[in-house]
């Protein structure tokens, strides 16, 4: 299993440390919106819902460094969209490994800079 980091967005931002504050305080802010979301809709059985939160959120997947897990979200989100809920388990795996990771690790910006 891939660890998130933020590798990625270090070299997007170039040595821009402020950019990384920022993408990373983003980050941390958003997620756990796309995570209730996406349970929220889970619970309702809205199908259609539940692509599109994965969609969303399989980007922050790539930001973090976690090219396989995005491979996965993918291949949940044309899943999910025929009914299917194979992977459901696989990916709240996932969505709890950097839930973890940006409350725990990203809990100071000492981890960022």
């Amino acid at each position: 299993m891939q660890t998130p980091s933020l590798h990625y967005i270090n070299d997007l931002a170039d040595g821009d440390q402020s950019f990384v504050i920022e993408i990373t305080m983003l980050l941390k802010k958003e997620f756990p919106k796309d995570l209730k979301l996406f349970h929220k809709r889970m619970q309702e059985n809205d199908l259609i819902g539940v692509a599109s939160s994965i969609h969303k959120i399989k980007y922050k997947f790539g930001l973090l460094g976690l090219e396989e897990d995005v491979i996965i979200a993918s291949k949940f989100e044309k899943e999910i969209k025929k009914g299917s809920k194979e992977l459901l388990v696989k990916f709240e795996e996932i969505l709890l490994k950097i839930d973890q990771y940006l409350q725990n690790t990203l809990s100071d910006q000492s981890e960022i800079t």
